[in-house]
């Protein structure tokens, strides 16, 4: 064979490569699991110095990001972020993600988490503020060949609030 032949093969396996473990990368963040630690989760604790939730990759590749974020948004408003810096879950592990919570009206945000967090957790029925007002998007940045890519999820605040305290969420 050719030495150009050869050189070419090569580099089409590197770029195949490349592309594929960048795609099965994104295949393994759509599948990843979340809990609240010892599956109890308050919007309340994420807004404060301690913020930590779980994160389950129940595939059989590791699961990396750039950052993670949890974008709540109230009456279709940021409200505040959850940001989780870089890093590599392991197949069939929980990594324990400790985040910080920023926001521009820290004392709305805790004021509303409070009433949401008493709310969904049944022991009230007096609903003060539409719950269906809030929304939870969770985005994973991570890149394709360099190339900057958002694997997005969004849910009600009460969906969200549900799957994080879900005892049985978790398959790892």
């Amino acid at each position: 064979m050719e030495k150009q032949k050869i050189i070419g093969i090569i580099s089409i396996v590197v770029i195949v490569v490349v592309i594929g473990y960048s795609l099965l990368n994104v295949y393994a963040l759509e599948q990843l699991e979340f809990s609240g630690v010892d599956n109890i989760f308050r919007f309340f604790e994420m807004s404060t110095v301690n913020g930590k939730i779980n994160i389950c990759n129940n595939t059989f590749l590791p699961a990396n990001f750039n950052q993670f974020n949890i974008l709540i948004y109230f009456e279709r408003e940021l409200l505040g972020t959850f940001t989780v810096d870089s890093t590599n879950i392991m197949p069939d592990s929980v990594f324990e993600a400790n985040g910080k919570y920023m926001s521009s009206s820290m004392a709305q945000s805790q004021s509303l988490f409070m009433h949401f967090d008493h709310l969904f957790s049944n022991s009230d029925n007096t609903i003060r503020i539409d719950p269906r007002k809030m929304d939870v998007v969770m985005q994973f940045q991570t890149t394709i060949i360099g190339i900057p890519y958002l694997v997005t999820e969004q849910h009600t605040a009460f969906d969200f609030w549900n799957m994080l305290n879900d005892e049985n969420n978790l398959s790892c």
